[in-house]
């Protein structure tokens, strides 16, 4: 109840009064939830191409992007189908992933602590409430994808902490945290993927088995397959975007660096300085007074906190930038300060770390003062200077006009607005470019476009698509080396369907993802028949 009333008070400006749309990012994903919504209840279950975006010229957003979060999002749209609520809807999708990243983190250390319940509860309130989580992620940048992706950590180090041997169900469930950690954002993975071998090296270590490493190698394996259909495109759809646009010039991670030259975003690196300093401060603080006076099992864990906190700031900082110059796959994190996430769960290990051991009258009212500073920290933010105007204008999420920001990321526009603004009129859909004749639009749909010809002469004609790889036609020929789909189409009466057909990797990946769930049910069902068998 103390996680559901503190997510739902942290969450009210969001819900009640839309704030999330002042996040830098929160444009973006309102119009690609708009979008995703609507497609996913008309039939296509995994909107990876969002037809109507860039000005109706499509996106490719979710060949790349990690769709989990716009999923659960996309199930509230029958309750707000009207475009001008998706600061709202964002809004509850924000507070369940909050809520539920709570519920996760109070499972992991009450299972860390199994004898103090108050402190683990503590624990995850600080996690629930940490600048970053809470004000960056959610009110700052509306770094939708960030939000939900706090849920899956605490699971995975919830799996790895009391295995007393190797088991199915652990590497089986650990494996699906993985999964969801991949499906939400991808960059985390790079910050909590070792940190995860870190934390079960130093349990291990303490009881002198291998098993959660061995569990945590066999559950990442089975993890990279549950994820195979979002990431046969994610890891090589990357060539058909400009990259560039998302790891050069202004987003280099050494720009971004604590310490170092001044930032691009002013507004952003005084958030990031203050969140900081307000989690790596009282972190290392209490972790180290946890390490000294703590008892053994609550001592290893504090040992853990520092484990996660000491990289996470040295990563953060100026002092890495030699690491971050040698353009390792690392640099995908893109940002430094994404290691807060690290750091925030390292803070909340060692606030349970240290009440764990308190006094039983301390220990009862620690997490209503958790709920009162954080809550008071977070409020504080609001009033710090340099905070955002509200960006979302519903009637911007789809309107479409190019050369505005009403056009997706840059780094997801196959073309620029200057080129393809005027192949067609405001709303049009198909031009004739060559010959004469007529074209009338019979299915226009999700991949797949159904168009009919009644046509003098040969012509081509242009369609309202970016000629993106995979478009095929079923007659006539595509016109290759053009920004938008164009086809070359026979004189008289004739149809044409075109669709963009599953690249190899998509469909390897798809084929990655049934072999894991085969693999998972196998898992889960074989040691269910042996036991029959013996019986």
């Amino acid at each position: 109840m103390a996680i559901f009333l503190t997510a739902t008070l942290a969450m009210v400006p969001a819900i009640v009064f839309g704030a999330l749309r002042s996040g830098v990012d929160s444009i973006f994903h309102a119009r690609w939830q708009e979008a995703f919504a609507r497609q996913f209840w008309a039939g296509d279950l995994y909107p990876r191409w969002l037809m109507d975006l860039n000005d109706g010229f499509g996106s490719p957003a979710f060949f790349l992007y990690p769709p989990l979060g716009h999923v659960v999002t996309a199930l509230l749209h029958p309750l707000f189908p009207d475009p001008s609520m998706i600061a709202l809807k964002l809004g509850l999708s924000a507070w369940l992933a909050l809520l539920a990243s709570g519920i996760a983190c109070l499972f992991w250390l009450r299972r860390a602590f199994p004898e103090a319940p108050r402190a683990a509860l503590a624990g995850a309130i600080v996690y629930l409430l940490a600048p970053y989580h809470l004000y960056i992620d959610v009110y700052q940048r509306g770094a939708f994808a960030e939000v939900w992706a706090f849920v899956w950590p605490p699971l995975t180090l919830m799996m790895l902490t009391a295995p007393d041997r190797l088991r199915g169900r652990t590497i089986a469930v650990t494996a699906l945290t993985l999964a969801g950690l991949f499906t939400t954002h991808a960059p985390s993975i790079l910050i909590a993927g070792p940190a995860y071998g870190l934390y079960a090296l130093i349990l291990d270590l303490k009881d002198r088995r291998p098993i959660r490493l061995t569990t945590l190698a066999l559950s990442t394996l089975l993890g990279l397959l549950l994820a195979g259909g979002y990431l046969g495109t994610a890891l090589t759809h990357s060539v058909y975007i400009d990259t560039a646009a998302l790891f050069s010039g202004r987003n280099l991670a050494s720009n971004w660096l604590l310490g170092g030259a001044a930032w691009p975003d002013p507004g952003i690196e005084f958030y990031v300085h203050v969140a900081s300093a307000l989690t790596f401060g009282p972190g290392l603080l209490i972790a180290t007074v946890a390490l000294a006076r703590s008892r053994t099992a609550a001592r290893i864990q504090a040992v853990v906190a520092l484990a996660f906190l000491l990289p996470a700031l040295v990563l953060m900082s100026v002092l890495s930038r030699p690491i971050w110059e040698l353009h390792l796959p690392l640099d995908r994190v893109q940002f430094p300060w994404r290691f807060l996430l690290l750091a925030t769960i390292g803070l909340s290990l060692a606030v349970t770390a240290a009440a764990a051991g308190a006094r039983p009258r301390l220990s009862r009212v620690l997490p209503f003062a958790v709920i009162i500073v954080g809550l008071l920290v977070n409020i504080g933010f609001t009033l710090l200077p340099e905070r955002l105007p509200a960006s979302i204008d519903p009637e911007s999420i789809t309107r479409a006009s190019p050369g505005d920001d009403s056009w997706d990321a840059p780094e997801y526009r196959p073309a620029s607005p200057v080129e393809v603004q005027g192949l067609f009129a405001p709303g049009e859909r198909v031009r004739l470019i060559e010959g004469e004749g007529k074209v009338v639009v019979r299915d226009w749909s999700p991949r797949r476009i159904r168009l009919a010809f009644d046509l003098k002469s040969e012509g081509v004609v242009a369609i309202r698509q970016f000629a993106y790889p995979g478009w095929r036609a079923s007659a006539g020929g595509l016109v290759e080396g053009t920004k938008v789909l164009q086809i070359a189409a026979p004189a008289g009466r004739s149809e044409v369907e075109l669709r963009l057909e599953p690249l190899l990797a998509e469909r390897m990946g798809w084929w990655a993802s049934l072999c894991g769930l085969l693999i998972l049910a196998f898992i889960r069902i074989a040691p269910r028949l042996m036991a029959k068998r013996r019986l």
